[in-house]
């Protein structure tokens, strides 16, 4: 069995498709959330969406970890040296721990001090609180996950993570309809409900992927005492001799991604202040934008793990292939996810809300955003492609920039100009160009096709 990476379409799907469907899983856990405490009410499912958004913007700080290990473990794994591919990845499973107590102590003691002050509708505050009591604890599954599924994402072997996803799916499914609203023999919690489920999933999930793991993480390559992963003794092992490369990589990736959506947080937060009827149009809008995610978030995480085992091999010639096939896949990945906001988005904004108002800004901001969402399927592959080679401090320093406009623009659309909400979407141009204008930029030279790490 060869260990080169294969370039084809089919190759590249290979990989791409058990992230993608794993990403669909995880916009169902979302939808479902969503959908179920809609039926309680719509200031409940803001509630709901708001935490859920705080909850992954503090997750990035994990995935900026994962995708560290995901690039690191793809070079090891492309030069050869597996063992050091496992030392890797058992350094990142303790450095996910630390940070997952980290994560629960913002949300569960400092987050809700934070929302006295910044959420003026009181309903939706009251339940905020009541979704974060039972909510934070999914981070101490989340995080560990997240560096199992960046060890099978980096020696490009990720079916498992379809597995793995599809289990958190039925357990929150099931879950959500027990404990919201008091069926199945489970007590009626409403809110607090539905995060008990999502934690509960995560917890499943985790323990599956982690007996999985030690089981099989040997199977797919040449069979050789020197090709060994040696993933079960690195995860008993102590071992923190990459933790410092692990930060240097990680670090600005997840500063990159606590801006990314960070920069949501404050957008909902300016959105907030023009009414109910305009916030909840906003988080129905959000839910296509995790749709589209499916094909973006599956293209991109394979474009790191090319981008990086490409670079290991010594296959620079290969590169700029890649990088077009991505971004064609991921188009048409985009296309597909985003079918229902210009076929039917009457139909997917009824099933949130029957408010006539809310209904009718669903879909008119459906129709801008549409555009922007295909202008990403081009520019995410362009960043994945920054990172993917090492260069995280330039992806940094890409995100950063291209927030701080996106904000200037935002705010300036809300209170100066005063514009309806779906053209205060139209900051999504702003924002997805120049993250690709900046990328472009930065890969012109072709110095990052040699960059070690």
């Amino acid at each position: 069995m060869t260990n080169s990476l294969d370039i084809s379409y089919k190759g590249l799907l290979k990989v791409a498709v058990p992230i993608s469907l794993g990403t669909f899983v995880q916009f169902v856990v979302s939808f479902t959330d969503n959908y179920f405490v809609a039926q309680l009410n719509g200031n409940a499912m803001s509630a709901v969406s708001f935490v859920g958004l705080i909850y992954i913007t503090l997750v990035m700080i994990g995935i900026g970890l994962g995708n560290a290990a995901q690039i690191l473990i793809a070079r090891r794994k492309g030069e050869g040296l597996y063992d050091e591919a496992g030392e890797v990845t058992g350094n990142a499973f303790r450095l996910a721990f630390v940070i997952a107590i980290v994560q629960f102590f913002i949300l569960f003691f400092l987050i809700p001090e934070v929302l006295d002050v910044f959420i003026s509708h009181d309903e939706v505050r009251v339940y905020m609180k009541e979704f974060i009591t039972y909510r934070s604890f999914g981070f101490f599954f989340y995080a560990l996950t997240l560096i199992l599924n960046s060890f099978w994402s980096g020696i490009a072997q990720t079916r498992v993570m379809i597995w793995t996803t599809t289990i958190t799916a039925i357990v929150n499914i099931v879950l959500d309809y027990g404990l919201i609203f008091g069926n199945l023999g489970f007590p009626e919690m409403g809110v607090k409900g539905a995060a008990l489920a999502t934690s509960i999933a995560e917890a499943v999930a985790f323990v599956f992927i982690l007996i999985y793991t030690l089981y099989n993480y040997d199977k797919y390559h040449q069979s050789s005492p020197a090709s060994s992963y040696r993933l079960k003794e690195w995860l008993k092992q102590g071992s923190w001799r990459y933790s410092s490369v692990l930060i240097k990589l990680g670090g600005p990736i997840s500063l990159q991604m606590l801006l990314s959506l960070g920069l949501w947080g404050v957008f909902y937060g300016f959105v907030e202040t023009m009414g109910e009827s305009e916030l909840q149009a906003s988080f129905i809008v959000r839910q296509m934008y995790m749709l589209v995610y499916i094909s973006i978030g599956g293209f991109s995480t394979t474009a790191k793990t090319y981008i990086s085992g490409l670079i290991a091999e010594r296959r620079q010639h290969d590169l700029r292939k890649v990088i077009v096939r991505l971004m064609v896949l991921n188009l048409c990945g985009v296309i597909f996810f985003s079918h229902g906001l210009w076929v039917y988005p009457y139909f997917i904004a009824e099933q949130f809300t029957d408010n006539v108002l809310t209904i009718q800004q669903t879909v008119d901001t459906m129709h801008i955003v549409l555009p922007a969402m295909l202008t990403f399927s081009f520019t995410s592959i362009l960043l994945a492609t920054v990172e993917g080679s090492g260069n995280t401090v330039a992806g940094f320093l890409v995100e950063l920039i291209t927030v701080i406009i996106y904000i200037v623009a935002a705010y300036a659309m809300v209170f100066p100009l005063k514009w309806p909400v779906h053209l205060v979407w139209t900051a999504d141009y702003v924002y997805f160009i120049l993250i690709g204008l900046f990328s472009w930029l930065f890969l012109y030279n072709g110095k990052w096709k040699y960059k070690k790490v």
